[in-house]
């Protein structure tokens, strides 16, 4: 046992400063040494260290107090330094502000302040507080320990919404923030799962950063007849407990427009015009305003009503419903049949979708008679000659019209000119439309000269009437043909006469020749010999045309006397025959010719 300092101990009070001689050396005491009157034993005194903590619930982040109490046995208040260790379950160290030593106080209490706090998550934490006599060794050491329990440190979340209310498509955020509850400090993180909503990005659990957690939702929400409730939930982590918040998200109708278009589009502003009975369509095509926040292609229907002028019964479109879904924004209402004529329509589109409002768009639409083009083909008014019986074909075709009706009805064709072979210097009459085509005969012809020629279409009940441009026809001489002919062939004895007819034919056998009578003028005949010598006819080769009563009307004949044809060639010898008519004022010019055998005589 170490022996006391002291040589006597007195009743009294040592004071914190008072020196004492021992021999030729002073000592400082330092402390506040009180030794009871009575008081027995010699130092060094043995000494208690208890641990406390305040406060006494501790949540993460609070400050804490860590209190060593020191005890002597009645044997004063002992001085010196404790020595504080603040080591969590995980090992981690928590430092005293002032550092790990602390001197021991008046009343004999250190004192170690973590004004940072503990972590519950590195709890629990045990401490040591280690007594040491650092002043006169009056006092032996001691220690102290205390499990110190570090409780979750509460939190609170509030959500709230940068916009509220929105419309539909309009872009939204949440926002979370996690605020730590005192007596708890400290930044929580973790994560905020929010519900009622589905966040940009695809995931619903946002990690927390300096306290907030966002939820974007760049597309916006749709219009409820409810609030929404939006929650943010948060998780926890290891220095703070769980909680969450909700706000109510009010969401409104957008505003929205409908373009209604007709198609065919013969529109002038919002007046179309169409041929009846032509296919339609009236397509509605829709789209967010954005001039409120909202965005977005509008879901649902567009509602169709067609009301012919006058009435109050509504048209339905084809497939049965004037309610037609929209697809990307679009909805179309289609008449195969095409509409009445002559009667507008008003055709109105309306918005039928929850998330936005219900525009409208109107068009007036003239289901009109449609519009025809007449026109007379050329292709059979050609190369006509006099009395050539010639079909006027007219064609009647539809004008901006799509729909499967043809025209049908009638035309008046009319072929008129000075010397017109009809009543009143023209031939016509009604021709009745077959497939589109009208086709008019005029039999027997006309005189030569100069005609117009014209053709009415008189419409009807689905088609206006139209009258084709005016052609001009012109009527030349008849056509003509010529052939020669001689009883038995041509063939010829040697120095017997031959007998050649020539015969004038109009087109269509007589059409000519009944309606300008027969033909006039000569036929000229040319015989030559195989020596290219001429071979006259009996009575001249040129001979005028039979038109006296008896004769064959168009003929003439070159008689051949005998001796005109002969051969000396045993296998005979072949002359050339060729006639031609000149015409006359209504025939044309025609021309024939064969090859003559004269044969050896036989002895």
């Amino acid at each position: 046992m170490r022996t006391n300092r002291f040589s006597t101990v007195r009743p009294m009070t040592r004071l914190l400063g008072a020196a004492v001689a021992v021999g030729s050396a002073s000592l400082l005491l330092v402390g506040a040494l009180q030794v009871p009157a009575g008081a027995s034993g010699s130092a060094p005194w043995n000494t208690t260290t208890t641990v406390t903590s305040s406060p006494t619930t501790i949540y993460t982040g609070q400050p804490v107090t860590l209190n060593a109490k020191l005890g002597s046995s009645g044997h004063g208040v002992p001085v010196g330094t404790v020595t504080f260790a603040v080591v969590g379950a995980d090992s981690s160290v928590a430092n005293c502000d002032g550092g790990t030593n602390a001197i021991v106080a008046a009343g004999g209490v250190a004192t170690c302040t973590i004004s940072g706090g503990l972590a519950a998550g590195s709890g629990p934490y045990t401490v040591t507080a280690s007594y040491a006599d650092t002043s006169d060794l009056n006092y032996n050491p001691s220690s102290g320990t205390k499990s110190v329990t570090v409780h979750l440190g509460k939190t609170s979340t509030t959500v709230t919404s940068a916009t509220n209310p929105s419309v539909t498509g309009q872009a939204v955020s949440f926002q979370a923030a996690v605020a730590t509850v005192a007596p708890a400090a400290g930044a929580p993180s973790g994560t905020v799962t929010f519900s009622g909503v589905t966040c940009d990005g695809g995931t619903n659990a946002v990690p927390v950063s300096g306290g907030l957690a966002q939820c974007v939702i760049s597309g916006g929400l749709a219009a409820q007849s409810a609030p929404i409730i939006v929650s943010g939930a948060y998780s926890g982590d290891t220095g703070f407990a769980a909680s969450s918040g909700t706000v109510k998200q009010t969401v409104g109708q957008a505003g929205a427009t409908v373009t209604l278009a007709a198609t065919p589009n013969n529109c002038v502003g919002a007046v179309c015009t169409i041929g009846q009975g032509t296919p339609i369509s009236f397509t509605g095509t829709t789209n967010s305003v954005g001039t409120d926040g909202g965005t977005g292609v509008p879901t649902g229907n567009l509602v169709f009503t067609i009301l012919k002028a006058g009435s109050k019964t509504g048209l339905t479109c084809d497939g049965g419903s004037n309610t037609i879904a929209l697809v990307a924004g679009q909805a179309t209402c289609s008449f195969a049949s095409g509409l009445a004529a002559s009667v507008y329509f008003t055709v109105t589109a309306t918005l039928a979708s929850s998330g936005y409002s219900a525009p409208s768009s109107t068009l007036y639409e003239n289901s009109a008679l449609a519009g025809t083009n007449t026109t007379v083909d050329p292709s059979s008014l050609h190369a006509l000659g006099a009395g050539q019986s010639f079909t006027v074909n007219a064609t009647v075709t539809p004008v901006g019209y799509g729909g499967s009706n043809t025209p049908t009805g009638f035309v008046n064709v009319l072929v008129c000119g000075n010397n017109s072979n009809g009543n009143n210097g023209c031939q016509g009459g009604v021709a009745t439309l077959v497939a589109g085509v009208a086709s008019f005969v005029v039999g027997g012809g006309e005189y030569p000269g100069a005609y117009t020629v014209a053709a009415i279409y008189t419409g009807d009940a689905n088609f206006f009437s139209s009258t084709a441009h005016t052609r001009t026809l012109f009527i030349g001489k008849s056509s003509t043909q010529l052939n020669l002919n001689q009883y038995g062939g041509f063939v010829t004895v040697s120095g017997q006469a031959a007998v050649i007819t020539a015969t004038v034919l109009a087109p269509d056998g007589a059409a000519g020749s009944v309606l300008i009578g027969p033909m006039s003028g000569n036929i000229t005949f040319t015989v030559t010999d195989p020596g290219g010598n001429p071979v006259l006819c009996a009575d001249g080769n040129v001979v005028p045309l039979a038109i006296s009563p008896g004769q064959v009307e168009g003929t003439a004949t070159c008689v051949l006397p005998p001796g005109s044809l002969t051969t000396t060639s045993l296998t005979g010898s072949t002359y050339a025959v060729h006639a031609n008519y000149g015409g006359d004022s209504d025939y044309g010019v025609s021309n024939a010719a064969v090859n003559e055998a004269v044969v050896p005589a036989v002895n």
